[in-house]
């Protein structure tokens, strides 16, 4: 039997913390709530890409502040089992990764706060300062995509090329995604293991894809080692044949 060793890969708003951090702490400066689900909706219903989705997003935000924004940012919390998963991680020697079509200010501030030094990849928020025609500054939020697909204009942050990218097949690695929403969709199909709950467990179910579900990262322990104790931890041949196609440019 080979000795795979686990390199897990993990969404951050809904999966690592209880909320949606982008709606419930971003979302809190839109006050025109309509254009806000309007949005929202497009984006489920596939008419919008993820990069529209936060692009179109940060334009509504109006009266913002970082000092507001901060306190809303205190008020988020982690899945109540995460730290005890990290705790299993590293018991483990699994190396964890936490990819996120969020923004790196939200995820930076609540990992600080949590004093956790985790390696994540996300987009960039990006703030200008915005001087009317009467002289009146204001701030206005956009964002860049720092780690895109070249080939693929629908995301923002590419998770699928991350989780290749980093993960070496020919060294018995072994790629775990854990995930919630519409921006996991596309890394779960090219994922060994595959964790899912919510949008992303209806995906998978509909797509024919092999995910364990989890309510919380409890769940997600128990499974993992559930599948050790039943060797089953290996390449899933129909994510590494589309991971090999992605190296050969297929």
């Amino acid at each position: 039997m080979k000795d795979y060793k686990l390199k897990i890969y993990c969404d951050f708003d809904g999966t690592v913390t209880k909320n949606d951090v982008w709606v419930s702490a971003f979302g809190k400066f839109i006050k025109d709530r309509k254009k806000f689900e309007i949005v929202c909706e497009e984006f489920i219903s596939n008419v919008i890409t993820a990069r529209e989705c936060n692009l179109r997003e940060l334009d509504l935000i109006e009266d913002f502040s970082f000092e507001q924004l901060d306190k809303y940012l205190d008020e988020e919390e982690l899945d109540d089992y995460f730290r005890d998963f990290l705790e299993y991680c590293s018991n483990n020697k699994y190396e964890i990764t936490l990819l996120s079509e969020g923004l790196d200010y939200y995820i930076n501030n609540i990992l600080k706060r949590e004093k956790l030094n985790l390696k994540f990849f996300s987009n960039k928020l990006v703030v200008k300062e915005i001087i009317d025609k009467n002289g009146k500054k204001s701030t206005k939020l956009t964002c860049e995509f720092t780690y895109p697909d070249e080939n693929c204009f629908y995301c923002g942050m590419s998770k699928r090329n991350i989780l290749i990218n980093n993960t070496n097949d020919l060294d018995n690695e072994v790629s775990v995604f854990i995930g919630d929403g519409i921006s996991d969709f596309c890394a779960s199909n090219y994922a060994d293991i595959v964790f899912a709950k919510k949008r992303l467990a209806s995906y998978c179910w509909k797509n024919n894809i092999t995910y364990h579900d989890f309510k919380n990262f409890q769940d997600v322990i128990e499974k993992l080692e559930l599948l050790k104790s039943k060797n089953k931890i290996k390449h899933k041949l129909t994510a590494k044949n589309l991971r090999k196609d992605v190296f050969l440019g297929g």
